[in-house]
């Protein structure tokens, strides 16, 4: 009976050692959702949409900083530097909303002969959308910097005449 008992205070002694040495693990960005946008014409373009992110720690955290550069056919456009108190729950996923606005314009003055790309992407109807940083997570205390590396193509959702009205 000790000896059953000694075993089994061992094991759970060792399990709970090992469990407080891998402290809190770096929640992972997952993607990019609902992008859309909200509104365009020949001077402002803004853009909505629901960052993903998975907290795989057994204890709730909070976000607390946002750092995020984005481009838009290779041309930065904008960044994204906020502090910010959201809830992270623990185990599960949780979303962070992202919302920008730029000048389309811009997509032309900042490249030189870049004309060409953006009227392509604009007839096309289509944005490829480059999101990089990091968000910042405290997880007991712990800050943890979350790297985002995200493309994705994005449809502009207009119509003929609003193309043509942005030339």
């Amino acid at each position: 009976m000790k000896g059953s008992s000694l075993f089994k205070l061992t094991i759970g002694s060792i399990i709970l050692i090992s469990g407080c040495m891998n402290g809190p693990k770096s929640p992972n960005f997952i993607n990019l959702d609902n992008v859309k946008i909200v509104s365009a014409n020949a001077s402002t373009v803004v853009l909505h949409g629901d960052a993903i992110f998975n907290n795989p720690n057994p204890i709730a955290g909070k976000l607390t900083k946002t750092d995020i550069h984005i481009k838009i056919n290779d041309v930065a456009i904008t960044d994204i530097e906020q502090i910010t108190s959201i809830d992270v729950p623990k185990n599960s996923n949780f979303t962070v909303p992202v919302n920008f606005s730029f000048n389309p314009k811009k997509l032309t003055q900042e490249n030189k002969g870049f004309l060409k790309n953006a009227i392509k992407s604009f007839l096309s109807n289509e944005l490829a959308i480059e999101y990089s940083g990091h968000v910042t997570i405290e997880v007991l205390g712990i800050g943890f910097d979350v790297p985002i590396d995200y493309t994705e193509k994005v449809n502009m959702g207009l119509n003929k005449e609003d193309i043509i009205s942005l030339f």
